[in-house]
């Protein structure tokens, strides 16, 4: 993960809005974030792991006391993350629980928690991850970055007083993070796979067993032998009970039969009885069917003239009908003729009605096209109006540019001449500071090279001392030593000789930068006194002063306030250009509106020049036309209506005599038929024939009374016959005896089922229990074949035989035997070859997990001894030199979490100043090799050496952040 940007409002010291763009500094920068003790520099690790897990790097504060006490109460305490993670980036705006100011009325209310997680796509635009949830957006992160907090804090972010926790993190912890980082979680799940399948064999082992006995329960008996034993013995037994169930079922079946035998013969007598009762009842009722048979008879006769005279009785009733009908149409049609002669009367006057309407109509378009020519004229006027106050005003702000941009040069001149007199005196001030450290630099440098002439005289004299006669000197090669060297005065010290040295430097590089200065300072004051020379220049062409200024100013307010605030807002932002056009363009148009106007009230009569007196000419008008219209339109709309309704009245009347005329013939063809039909019947006259009609209900009840009666004497006399046949050479039967019989063969039939259920059942429980006893062993004897290998298996994956190493921590120890490696060759480097980071191979006591504890290898006692010995200083390289180790190592393995980002919090300050060189050398190698670096430290030595900075100002209202050496301002 790389940070490219930071935003915090209101969140910790910080009580406004506080920037950082991370990608300023460069690809791969080593930054140092520095500033003094209680400053904020630790809250800028704490926004950024806020905003990834809504917790803070030392996990002593929650979110809600991050808000920053110096804020103002309607600033919301709020941190946002931009970062970079496997070529993707990602933005996330984390709001802590807080108090705030109500949008409505006093008091506050509370602010819930926010996360909002978004990915930035390459065309720039967001796809939302997760909209406001806290606890989606922090599993949603632990997903992307595959850490969880603590474990960011470990190899990541290295808090303050918290740099040792991965170097003293026990093996499991240990396991727990490396698993995390190198994906190694294939191994646990193999593990637990294992571990799970293992245990499942063993459960279905012992369910079996356990279904064994219970088999054996089941069945009561001991062993599978008593089982085969038992069996065996039984099988003769249950075939012997079967034949003999067998004879019982055919002896209880015979007696069945013959019971049913009687009871059907007792039957037969008792229905033969019944059946002679029934047909003697019968017999009594002959003689009134023989009546009803003749009236059905005459009945069928009558139907038959039926439809004759029904027809003649039709055509009387329709005759009748139609005569009525008849008598109303001739009333009708006398009616309208006398409607048509008034109509035709009262349409004599319509040609004069039409030209009057003509003439109306021609008059009311004239008014209505005055009327038009009105509503333009009102509209131009209107128009006049407003283009003239438009006009007038950007008249007036066409001036105000021009007297605005007077008094701003005039306020330039006044700023310029102050910023000169200013730099003036910064000169003067620079001058005076470069002759004292001129004075300065002269006189330390004629101390330094009288310290140093006294310094070389006095090793001369001291070489001198061990001269010795015949033998050569060191420097010359002379055996003879004429004139030794002398010193008269003590031999100044080597510490203060460089001492010296060190004083002379630094008030030559103070001297360099007040020349520097000094130059920039003449500069700057050049350039501002050309400046003000320009602005004179422009004052002098243009020949105003500023109370003038200032006067016109005030009376153009005056005037301005009386138009509207949004016609000035939009006046005022335009350019001076801009409304000069506008100006023009509005006389222009306003110059057009007149002459229109002027138009317009040459072709309209003074008279109509009043909107509301047109308007009620034009309607008085429009009601003559309506009412006119409408009496013509009544006066054509009777006439037709009178000739339609006479027409009607004449096809009505016509068609009634036509039908009148044929129901007549109709009726006398119905009379002549009736007639003949009845001399042809057997009937003697027409009342015989009227007589012998039945209804139809009285007909249907003769007929199924007549169809009842045959059909029951017949079946009565079938039945009977048949009874008699059977009947015929047989006794009536006595049940009592065969009743008797079949309870007997009933009881016995029972005993010999149920002893043979008793023995077969008994022997179906055994085979069956011994089917399952052998499908159960074989599944035994299966079981155990696959946990010799799967129970091997799980064991050693899961570090259950020898050094009680799992798999994973199996593979995790050479891993770490890699990370190891990398991180004792920094190690070295730091300590000056001293220390070297090993891995423990040994076993822990009892159940504890090991395989990944650290050892330190003692190169100067040649011993090794538990990373907690280490001091202070030193256990912070070695944690600094494994957290280093762990980022290279975890980015080499494919999948792993990419860790090319690393922040430091103190620690430095353990270091001497040998060793913090050799940090910051390993720092910058790593730096250049892919890595950002971000160090929180306020050791001097740091800010020497490192160029990029995020400097932390404290104040009494809050700190504030300030970058440094980056390549464009971050703030």
């Amino acid at each position: 993960m790389r940070p490219l940007s930071l935003h915090m409002a209101a969140f910790g010291p910080f009580p406004g809005l506080e920037q950082i763009d991370f990608s300023a500094f460069g690809d791969n920068p080593l930054v140092l974030i520095n500033g003094p003790t209680g400053s904020g520099k630790t809250t800028i690790l704490d926004a950024i792991c806020f905003a990834l897990y809504g917790k803070t790097t030392g996990d002593e504060r929650e979110g809600a006391q991050m808000r920053c006490d110096l804020a103002a109460a309607d600033v919301l305490c709020e941190v946002s993350f931009e970062f970079m993670l496997n070529q993707r980036r990602f933005h996330i705006r984390r709001v802590p629980e807080q108090l705030r100011p109500k949008a409505r009325g006093d008091g506050f209310t509370e602010q819930k928690p926010e996360a909002c997680l978004s990915e930035i796509l390459p065309d720039g635009s967001h796809k939302l991850l997760v909209a406001s949830k806290v606890s989606e957006a922090t599993r949603e992160i632990e997903i992307l970055t595959g850490l969880s907090v603590d474990q960011f804090r470990q190899v990541m972010v290295l808090p303050q007083g918290k740099f040792r926790q991965l170097l003293l993190a026990e093996s499991a912890e240990r396991e727990k993070i490396f698993s995390q980082l190198f994906q190694t979680g294939i191994y646990k799940k193999l593990e637990e796979r294992l571990k799970e399948k293992a245990a499942e064999i063993r459960r279905e082992r012992d369910a079996l067993l356990q279904f064994q006995r219970g088999l054996f329960e089941a069945a009561e008996i001991e062993s599978a032998e008593e089982l085969d034993r038992e069996s065996t013995a039984l099988q003769p037994e249950v075939a012997a009970a079967l034949i003999a169930k067998q004879q019982q079922d055919a002896a209880l079946l015979q007696a069945h039969k013959n019971l049913d035998q009687a009871q059907n013969l007792l039957r037969d007598f008792e229905q033969l009885a019944a059946a002679q009762r029934d047909l003697e009842q019968l017999q009594l009722r002959h003689p009134a069917i023989d009546q009803d048979r003749l009236r059905l008879k005459a009945a069928g006769q009558a139907q038959k003239l039926a439809p004759w005279f029904r027809e003649q009785e039709r055509c009387v009733t329709e005759l009748q009908r139609v005569e009525q009908r008849l008598e109303q149409s001739r009333s009708a049609l006398s009616a309208a003729q006398g409607k048509l002669a008034d109509a035709a009367k009262a349409q004599q006057g319509s040609a004069e009605l039409s030209r009057k309407i003509d003439g109306q109509k021609q008059q009311l378009h004239l008014l209505e096209a005055r009327q038009q020519q009105l509503v333009r004229l009102t509209e131009v006027a209107a128009r006049v109006r407003t283009v003239t106050g438009q006009a007038d005003l950007d008249q007036l702000l066409v001036r105000n540019k021009a007297l605005s941009e007077q008094q701003q040069l005039l306020q330039n001149i006044a700023r310029q001449k102050a910023l000169l007199d200013k730099l003036k005196v910064q000169l003067e001030d620079a001058e005076q500071t470069g002759k004292q450290l001129k004075q300065s630099y002269d006189n330390s440098l004629n101390n330094n090279k009288k310290l140093e002439l006294a310094w070389h005289q006095g090793q001369a004299a001291i070489l001198a001392q061990e001269l010795r006669e015949n033998q050569p000197c060191p420097v010359c090669g002379s055996l003879d030593h004429p004139t030794p060297a002398r010193s008269a005065e003590a031999l100044p010290d080597f510490h203060a000789l460089e001492k010296s040295r060190v004083a002379l430097a630094k008030i030559f590089s103070d001297l360099e930068e007040a020349r520097d200065r000094y130059r920039n300072c003449k500069a700057e004051a050049a350039q501002a006194a050309a400046g003000y020379e320009d602005l004179l220049s422009r004052l002098g062409e243009a020949g105003f002063s500023s109370q003038a200024v200032d006067a016109e100013l005030r009376q153009l307010d005056r005037q301005l306030q009386g138009y509207p605030a949004a016609e000035l807002a939009s006046g005022k932002a335009l350019a001076a250009e801009q409304l000069a056009t506008r100006l023009a363009s509005r006389k222009e148009e306003l110059a057009g509106l007149l002459r229109e106007q002027e138009l317009l009230c040459q072709d309209l009569p003074e008279a109509q020049r009043e909107p509301a007196g047109l308007a009620a000419e034009i309607s008085t008008l429009r009601t003559t036309v309506g009412q006119l219209e409408r009496e013509l339109f009544d006066l054509n709309t009777a006439f037709t209506s009178a000739q339609g309704e006479l027409e009607a009245a004449q096809a009505t009347n016509r068609e009634i005599e036509q039908q009148q005329q044929a129901l007549r013939q109709e009726l006398t063809r119905a009379e002549l038929a009736c007639r003949k039909e009845l001399a042809d019947s057997p009937f003697a006259s027409e009342k015989e024939f009227r007589a012998a009609l039945l209804a139809d209900a009285e007909l249907t009840a003769l007929q199924e009374g007549i169809a009842e009666f045959d059909g029951r004497s017949q079946a009565l006399t079938g039945a009977l016959n048949q009874l008699q046949k059977k009947c015929a050479g047989q006794q009536q039967p006595q049940l009592s005896g065969y009743e008797e019989r079949l309870e007997q063969a009933r009881q016995e039939k029972a005993a010999a089922e149920q002893h043979w259920q008793v023995l077969d059942g008994r022997l179906q429980v055994l085979l069956a229990s011994k089917k399952k006893l052998t499908a159960n062993l074989a599944r035994l004897a299966e079981l155990d074949a696959r946990y010799a290998t799967v129970g091997t298996l799980s064991d050693v994956a899961n570090g259950q035989t020898g050094l009680k190493i799992s798999l994973q921590r199996f593979v995790l120890s050479v891993l770490l035997d890699d990370v190891l490696l990398d991180a004792s060759r920094r190690l070295e480097v730091m300590s000056r070859g001293r220390y070297r980071l090993l891995r423990k191979e040994d076993r822990a006591k009892g159940n504890k997990a090991s395989g990944l504890d650290l050892l330190v290898d003692d190169a100067y006692t040649g011993k090794t001894r538990p990373v907690a010995t280490l001091s202070g200083g030193e256990s912070f390289m070695a944690a600094l030199a494994l957290a280093l180790g762990l980022s290279d190592i975890v980015q080499a393995y494919a999948g792993g979490v990419h860790l090319d980002t690393l922040f430091i919090d103190e620690g430095f300050g353990s270091l001497d100043p040998e060793s913090l060189e050799l940090a910051i050398r390993t720092l910058v190698d790593l730096q250049t090799g892919g890595r950002m670096i971000g160090i929180i430290s306020h050791v001097a030595e740091l800010k020497e050496q490192i160029p990029l900075r995020i400097d932390v100002r404290q104040e009494r209202s809050g700190s504030s952040i300030h970058p440094v050496g980056c390549g464009r301002v971050v703030q």
